[in-house]
């Protein structure tokens, strides 16, 4: 079950109306949890109707109800609470806060996270090199 600012989120109807992503944050069992943006509706081009020559454009609603995230070994976990962070109008604003989300977590250096890269671009390996880890390894 999905929450959002305490509201159970039942479907899309419970979004905002212009919501087409959202940003969340999944706990497992054993408190990890993994931050991440789904995209919950989107626009869909159809072939033109008789006579016409515009394709049509439709919002189409995505399935997001029983998601469990993105990473892999998910299936070994079990999810306690799906919560929304953000609901967001554009992919360009849900990629922003996740990122931000990410960053202000410290998701890449605490082991309660399972996130393994930030916009698929900065990866937990890059931290291979790090010479002082400091007290960033522990939560």
């Amino acid at each position: 079950m999905w929450t959002y600012k305490g509201r159970k989120i039942e479907s899309h109807d419970d979004l905002y109306p212009e919501c087409t992503d959202i940003v969340y944050v999944i706990t497992f069992d054993g408190g990890i949890q993994y931050i991440g943006k789904k995209a919950v509706r989107a626009m869909r081009k159809y072939p033109p109707l008789k006579g016409k020559k515009r394709c049509r454009r439709k919002m189409k609603n995505l399935p997001f109800k029983n998601y469990q995230g993105s990473f892999e070994n998910e299936k070994n976990l079990t999810a306690i609470q799906k919560e929304i962070l953000y609901q967001c109008s554009s992919r360009k604003t849900s990629t922003y806060l996740e990122m931000v989300t990410l960053v202000d977590s410290d998701a890449i250096f605490k082991q309660r996270f399972i996130n393994e890269n930030i916009s698929g671009t900065f990866f937990k390996n890059s931290l291979d090199g790090l010479l002082d880890r400091g007290e960033q390894d522990e939560d």
